[in-house]
Protein backbone atom coordinates (compact mmCIF):
# COMPACT_ATOMS: atom_id res chain seq x y z
CA UNK A 1 0.00 0.00 0.00
CA UNK A 2 3.04 2.46 1.04
CA UNK A 3 4.53 1.65 -2.29
CA UNK A 4 1.52 2.22 -4.44
CA UNK A 5 1.23 5.36 -2.76
CA UNK A 6 4.70 6.63 -3.30
CA UNK A 7 4.20 5.61 -6.51
CA UNK A 8 1.13 8.12 -7.21
CA UNK A 9 2.57 10.75 -5.62
CA UNK A 10 5.96 10.27 -7.75
CA UNK A 11 3.71 9.78 -10.91
CA UNK A 12 1.73 13.02 -9.87
CA UNK A 13 4.69 15.09 -8.91
CA UNK A 14 6.25 14.26 -12.66
CA UNK A 15 3.22 15.85 -14.33
CA UNK A 16 3.55 18.89 -12.58
CA UNK A 17 7.42 18.95 -12.92
CA UNK A 18 6.55 18.30 -16.48
CA UNK A 19 3.77 20.80 -16.97
CA UNK A 20 5.33 23.61 -15.21
CA UNK A 21 8.36 23.10 -16.87
CA UNK A 22 6.79 22.96 -20.96
CA UNK A 23 4.47 26.05 -20.19
CA UNK A 24 7.76 28.15 -19.79
CA UNK A 25 8.72 27.05 -22.89
CA UNK A 26 10.02 30.01 -25.56
CA UNK A 27 8.04 30.06 -29.33
CA UNK A 28 9.66 27.11 -31.51
CA UNK A 29 9.34 27.15 -35.20
CA UNK A 30 9.87 24.85 -38.32
CA UNK A 31 12.11 23.58 -40.19
CA UNK A 32 14.18 21.85 -37.62
CA UNK A 33 17.67 20.59 -37.70
CA UNK A 34 19.19 18.43 -35.63
CA UNK A 35 22.92 17.25 -34.85
CA UNK A 36 25.08 15.87 -32.35
CA UNK A 37 27.79 16.75 -30.16
CA UNK A 38 29.75 13.57 -30.08
CA UNK A 39 28.28 12.28 -33.03
CA UNK A 40 25.78 9.25 -31.17
CA UNK A 41 22.94 7.86 -32.53
CA UNK A 42 20.38 10.04 -30.19
CA UNK A 43 20.13 12.71 -33.01
CA UNK A 44 18.80 9.73 -35.45
CA UNK A 45 16.28 9.12 -32.78
CA UNK A 46 14.95 12.47 -32.78
CA UNK A 47 14.64 13.07 -36.23
CA UNK A 48 12.81 9.78 -36.84
CA UNK A 49 10.36 10.55 -33.74
CA UNK A 50 9.63 14.22 -35.33
CA UNK A 51 9.27 13.48 -38.54
CA UNK A 52 6.42 10.94 -36.99
CA UNK A 53 5.02 14.10 -35.15
CA UNK A 54 4.60 15.42 -39.11
CA UNK A 55 7.98 18.65 -37.78
CA UNK A 56 9.46 19.37 -40.78
CA UNK A 57 13.05 18.08 -39.55
CA UNK A 58 16.62 17.18 -41.26
CA UNK A 59 19.45 15.35 -39.66
CA UNK A 60 23.51 15.99 -40.41
CA UNK A 61 25.30 14.85 -38.17
CA UNK A 62 28.09 16.92 -39.44
CA UNK A 63 26.15 20.40 -39.71
CA UNK A 64 28.36 23.35 -39.91
CA UNK A 65 27.88 27.26 -39.43
CA UNK A 66 27.76 27.78 -42.86
CA UNK A 67 25.06 24.96 -43.31
CA UNK A 68 22.87 27.64 -41.04
CA UNK A 69 23.43 29.88 -42.89
CA UNK A 70 22.85 28.50 -46.29
CA UNK A 71 19.33 27.07 -45.42
CA UNK A 72 16.31 28.88 -43.30
CA UNK A 73 16.34 26.65 -39.86
CA UNK A 74 14.37 27.97 -37.30
CA UNK A 75 15.34 25.48 -34.74
CA UNK A 76 18.65 23.45 -33.67
CA UNK A 77 18.56 20.26 -31.70
CA UNK A 78 21.72 19.31 -30.60
CA UNK A 79 22.09 15.58 -28.96
CA UNK A 80 24.63 15.35 -26.55
CA UNK A 81 26.52 11.88 -25.47
CA UNK A 82 29.10 10.82 -27.56
CA UNK A 83 30.38 7.21 -29.35
CA UNK A 84 33.69 6.37 -29.92
CA UNK A 85 32.88 4.24 -32.99
CA UNK A 86 30.56 7.17 -34.20
CA UNK A 87 33.27 9.90 -34.07
CA UNK A 88 35.94 7.57 -35.70
CA UNK A 89 33.31 6.52 -38.48
CA UNK A 90 32.69 10.36 -38.95
CA UNK A 91 36.61 11.06 -39.20
CA UNK A 92 36.17 13.79 -35.86
CA UNK A 93 37.10 13.88 -32.45
CA UNK A 94 35.44 15.28 -29.25
CA UNK A 95 38.47 18.55 -29.61
CA UNK A 96 36.70 19.00 -33.41
CA UNK A 97 33.41 18.24 -32.13
CA UNK A 98 33.34 21.15 -29.40
CA UNK A 99 34.76 23.79 -31.74
CA UNK A 100 31.85 22.62 -34.42
CA UNK A 101 28.86 22.61 -32.05
CA UNK A 102 30.78 26.23 -30.54
CA UNK A 103 30.67 27.42 -34.08
CA UNK A 104 27.14 26.13 -34.60
CA UNK A 105 25.40 27.67 -31.53
CA UNK A 106 27.47 30.94 -31.94
CA UNK A 107 26.04 31.27 -35.92
CA UNK A 108 22.33 30.27 -34.36
CA UNK A 109 22.31 32.84 -31.91
CA UNK A 110 23.30 35.60 -34.56
CA UNK A 111 20.80 34.51 -36.71
CA UNK A 112 17.84 33.88 -34.10
CA UNK A 113 17.89 30.12 -34.67
CA UNK A 114 16.72 28.36 -31.44
CA UNK A 115 18.69 26.09 -29.39
CA UNK A 116 16.85 22.73 -27.48
CA UNK A 117 19.18 20.73 -26.07
CA UNK A 118 18.54 17.20 -26.28
CA UNK A 119 19.65 14.27 -24.04
CA UNK A 120 17.39 11.13 -25.25
CA UNK A 121 20.20 8.05 -24.50
CA UNK A 122 20.18 7.57 -20.85
CA UNK A 123 23.09 7.39 -18.69
CA UNK A 124 24.42 5.48 -21.10
CA UNK A 125 26.03 8.45 -22.55
CA UNK A 126 26.89 9.95 -19.24
CA UNK A 127 29.59 7.65 -18.81
CA UNK A 128 32.86 9.02 -18.99
CA UNK A 129 34.63 12.53 -19.80
CA UNK A 130 33.69 13.06 -23.47
CA UNK A 131 29.97 12.91 -22.58
CA UNK A 132 30.36 15.27 -19.95
CA UNK A 133 32.26 17.79 -22.39
CA UNK A 134 29.05 17.53 -24.58
CA UNK A 135 26.84 18.20 -22.04
CA UNK A 136 28.65 21.22 -21.06
CA UNK A 137 29.22 22.35 -24.57
CA UNK A 138 25.46 22.62 -24.96
CA UNK A 139 23.97 23.40 -22.07
CA UNK A 140 24.48 26.75 -21.16
CA UNK A 141 23.28 27.86 -24.58
CA UNK A 142 20.12 26.14 -24.25
CA UNK A 143 17.01 28.07 -24.83
CA UNK A 144 15.28 24.80 -23.57
CA UNK A 145 16.38 21.26 -22.87
CA UNK A 146 14.68 17.45 -23.78
CA UNK A 147 15.65 15.15 -21.42
CA UNK A 148 14.60 11.69 -21.10
CA UNK A 149 14.32 10.58 -17.56
CA UNK A 150 16.76 8.12 -17.22
CA UNK A 151 19.28 10.35 -18.58
CA UNK A 152 18.04 12.08 -15.21
CA UNK A 153 18.74 9.88 -12.63
CA UNK A 154 20.60 11.78 -10.69
CA UNK A 155 18.96 14.89 -10.84
CA UNK A 156 21.66 16.35 -12.59
CA UNK A 157 19.36 17.86 -15.67
CA UNK A 158 17.24 19.52 -12.89
CA UNK A 159 20.03 20.97 -10.96
CA UNK A 160 21.44 22.35 -14.24
CA UNK A 161 18.00 23.64 -15.89
CA UNK A 162 17.21 25.41 -12.37
CA UNK A 163 20.19 26.77 -12.42
CA UNK A 164 20.37 28.42 -15.73
CA UNK A 165 16.68 29.21 -16.05
CA UNK A 166 16.61 27.34 -18.81
CA UNK A 167 13.07 24.99 -19.81
CA UNK A 168 13.25 21.07 -19.58
CA UNK A 169 11.03 18.48 -20.98
CA UNK A 170 11.36 15.36 -19.37
CA UNK A 171 9.85 12.21 -21.29
CA UNK A 172 9.77 8.79 -19.77
CA UNK A 173 10.21 5.93 -23.06
CA UNK A 174 11.25 6.55 -26.34
CA UNK A 175 7.90 6.39 -27.42
CA UNK A 176 7.18 9.28 -25.49
CA UNK A 177 9.44 11.21 -27.35
CA UNK A 178 6.98 12.38 -29.55
CA UNK A 179 4.71 13.91 -27.30
CA UNK A 180 7.58 16.06 -25.72
CA UNK A 181 8.64 17.05 -28.95
CA UNK A 182 5.65 18.49 -29.83
CA UNK A 183 5.39 20.40 -26.67
CA UNK A 184 8.15 22.51 -28.05
CA UNK A 185 6.25 23.26 -31.19
CA UNK A 186 2.55 23.53 -29.37
CA UNK A 187 1.55 20.44 -31.70
CA UNK A 188 -1.07 18.56 -29.82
Amino acid sequence: MKLKILLVIACFTLILSFSAHAADLPEFNQPVVVTTCGQSPGALMVKMISQQSNIDCTQKDLLTAQDLKDNEYKTLIITMGTSGKGMGAAGTNMNQEEKRISDLIKTAKELDIKLIGAHVEGMARRVDENDARSIEIVIPDADALLIKNSSNEDGYFTKKSNELDIPVVFFEKNMDMGAAINEFFQIK
